[in-house]
């Protein structure tokens, strides 16, 4: 039985994601999707496939891969999770998902302050149905994007202050 085959037979019709980045955060991303039922993490690109790394990577259903064209080029990945940090490498692999409409989520605060104007021009131009995901960079990943835009649609927000930002954690 070939992966593909084990893929569909085990978690049929669940969301194929492909991964970039298998560091502490893609460990972490890693370990909470891989025991759900509705996704599948296909492939992992990583610098180095042969370095040991602090989680379980299920061999029957993850391909440990190390060029990022393999994920993003892979027209059987539906989401693309970018967890590698950066704004070089990271934009690429961020902009060019977007582009093939792979739904994206990341947690790269430099990459979204550097670039987030240009990924909004992406999500919005015509012929995209992707989305941009990045709750995760924003207040320690408390879920307050989401909750402005599905809790507040009728109020004008004008103003919102505070510290929003995931350091406040340790303060």
């Amino acid at each position: 039985m070939t992966m593909s085959t084990a893929v569909s037979v085990t978690k049929k019709g669940a969301l194929r994601i492909g991964m970039v980045g298998g560091g502490v955060v893609g460990g972490g991303a890693y370990e909470l999707l891989k025991s759900s039922s509705e996704v599948i993490i296909t492939k992992m690109c990583v610098r180095d496939a042969t370095k040991a790394r602090d989680f379980t990577v299920r061999s029957d259903e993850t391909e440990i891969v190390t060029d990022v064209r393999s994920v993003l080029d892979d027209p059987d990945i539906d989401l693309v999770v970018e967890v590698m940090g950066g704004t070089g490498l990271a934009k690429t692999v961020v902009v060019d998902s977007l582009k093939k409409n792979k739904h994206v989520v990341t947690a790269n605060k430099a990459l979204l302050a550097e670039h987030l104007d240009e990924l909004d021009q992406i999500v919005h131009s015509d012929g995209t149905t992707a989305t941009l995901n990045y709750e995760a960079a924003v207040c320690g990943g408390i879920p307050i994007i989401h909750t402005l835009q599905t809790s507040y649609t009728g109020d004008v927000i004008q103003q919102l202050q505070g510290i929003c930002n995931g350091t406040t954690n340790y303060m």
